[in-house]
């Protein structure tokens, strides 16, 4: 009686392990989704440099990531507005015209780089901005 006990315990231990791993590999395995918010590019200087376009550009983003990174980031990011600072966050702040590349400006913000997914890609891919200094 002794040994179908210790069988038992042993099962329910393996069993009780097996389930714990795999809830964990669950919540890592790789998803893909499509979020949308609005960004704005200034120079958090107004009275030093204006940047053109001013109003906010609605962005369609694809991230990957682990299941629970991918729902953070949507929690986060869905429906927001993020600002993108000239000289920070890889956006040009010399004077004059530049394509800026969202998913590389993206990817190093920090309003995503934290959340532990990535950008596979960003539409529109490129924005031209002016960056001119205020008179």
């Amino acid at each position: 009686m002794n040994s179908w006990r210790k069988r038992a315990i042993d099962l329910a231990t393996v069993t009780a392990i097996t389930v714990i791993v795999w809830l964990w590999a669950a919540g890592q395995t790789a998803q893909t989704r499509v979020i949308t918010f609005d960004t704005v590019i200034d120079s958090g200087d107004p009275s030093r440099l204006l940047v053109a376009p001013s109003e906010p550009l609605h962005l369609s983003v694809e991230i990957k990531g682990s299941r629970q990174a991918v729902l953070g980031a949507t929690q986060s990011l869905s429906g927001r507005t993020i600002r993108l600072l000239t000289g920070a966050d890889g956006v040009p702040s010399t004077t004059g015209t530049h394509d800026v590349v969202l998913k590389d400006v993206l990817s190093i913000s920090p309003s995503v780089a934290p959340l532990g997914v990535d950008i596979t890609s960003v539409t529109p891919s490129v924005v031209r901005i002016t960056i001119e200094r205020a008179e």
